[in-house]
């Protein structure tokens, strides 16, 4: 079976649904990538799945060299020896759906028997009216809609109607990560992870957002933390975990952080190592109270990994419909409405940190288990591959 999956190979997402769902004899499988990963190249060649980087003129967009439009057919010529199918694309797979990167590979698209649309979060809730329009000869086309959260969908229906209906599924990404933090949590204490990481074993460890993109709000989440006591504060220490997602200008943004925090006399640091398999694992264990405040987003893996190490969550408001699964498993979390409520539910949280109600119950973390690993929701992914 010949797949060709369009996405980004440096997300791990992308990787672990890889090695999770295509790492198998019968697939032959092609991911169109913005750049070549450096980091899992080993465990795409592992799983035997070919990299293949877009056309230096995708990178900076047609729309800005028109005059490119003159030598598609050459490019995609080329394109279509380098991915390599000798016979056709069985399946083209979008991860992460753009539709102007639709276009880009609109003949690979087209040549394709079946056709897989699978939206990450970002992807639906930021699309602009044009490109609204533009998607409907995609979603018209699609053979299988995807979504993570059914809160995704009711927002992707609040659009389109109840038009595609029957090409929908509600399935979430598998997270690799649960497997690691059961063995981490049965070999090491919270204090044995913060001394991995050299932080300090007398104050709590505040982890704030999970990259380093502005999205996270950072700098709205520290201006309001400062406000609380000073005595408070003095028993914490911020971190920022900043290994991607970086702007260009995010120096300057963190300048303007640590500014903040200097003048504040606030213990924090700032993590620029990309972590992953136990070490991450051992990040999530350390982190006493994790505060979210992304703009927007689906139900992100990263705060489901936090609450399962055992930290408490704080979270915004505007994004706590998309974790409903943390109610119905009876995981207490603390949700702000907006960042002038936030050192409220900061302190409503420290005076339950150490009540036995306030900490997650192994029934609370068999249920994220069944919800999100990939023993849960790998038949779903492989089901929608089978002839």
């Amino acid at each position: 079976m010949n797949v060709l999956l369009l996405g980004k190979t440096d997300s791990i997402f992308t990787r672990d649904f890889c090695k999770n769902i295509l790492d198998s004899d019968e697939m032959n499988t092609v991911i169109l990538t913005q750049a070549l990963s450096k980091e899992y190249w080993r465990d795409y060649e592992a799983a035997n799945v070919k990299q293949v980087k877009w056309p230096d003129c995708f990178l900076k967009g047609i729309r800005k060299q028109l005059s490119v439009l003159l030598y598609l057919p050459g490019i995609w010529g080329k394109l279509r020896q380098e991915i390599g199918f000798k016979n056709k694309i069985d399946i083209i797979h979008v991860h992460y759906v753009e539709p102007l990167h639709l276009l880009y590979f609109f003949p690979f698209w087209n040549r394709a028997k079946r056709r897989i649309l699978t939206f990450w979060g970002s992807d639906i809730y930021t699309i602009t009216q044009a490109k609204k329009v533009l998607l409907r000869y995609f979603l018209k086309h699609a053979s299988s809609i995807i979504f993570m959260i059914s809160n995704q969908y009711e927002f992707f229906q609040s659009i389109y109607g109840h038009k595609y209906d029957d090409k929908v599924k509600i399935i979430d990404f598998g997270n690799g990560l649960i497997d690691e933090l059961d063995v981490v949590m049965s070999n090491y204490s919270k204090e044995d992870c913060k001394n991995h990481f050299k932080m300090p074993l007398d104050k709590l460890s505040v982890h704030i957002g999970y990259n380093a993109s502005r999205a996270q709000q950072h700098l709205e989440i520290v201006e309001k933390l400062l406000l609380l006591p000073k005595d408070t504060l003095a028993q914490m220490e911020l971190v920022f975990s900043v290994a991607y997602k970086c702007d260009d200008d995010f120096e300057s943004y963190k300048r303007q952080l640590t500014d903040m925090m200097d003048k504040a006399k606030m213990s924090y640091r700032f993590f620029d190592e990309y972590l992953q398999g136990e070490e991450l694992a051992m990040f999530r264990r350390a982190c006493d109270l994790f505060v979210y405040g992304q703009k927007t987003d689906a139900r992100s893996e990263s705060p489901l990994e936090y609450v399962y190490a055992g930290a408490g969550f704080l979270c915004p408001g505007w994004l706590a419909d998309n974790y409903e699964l943390l109610d119905q498993s009876d995981i207490r979390y603390y949700v702000y409405d907006d960042f002038n409520t936030l050192c409220e539910s900061v302190q409503l949280c420290l005076d339950n940190i150490d009540a036995p109600e306030g900490k997650i119950s192994e029934w609370g973390r068999q249920k994220i288990r069944e919800e999100i690993s990939w023993d849960a929701v790998g038949e779903k992914w492989r089901k929608l591959y089978e002839r």
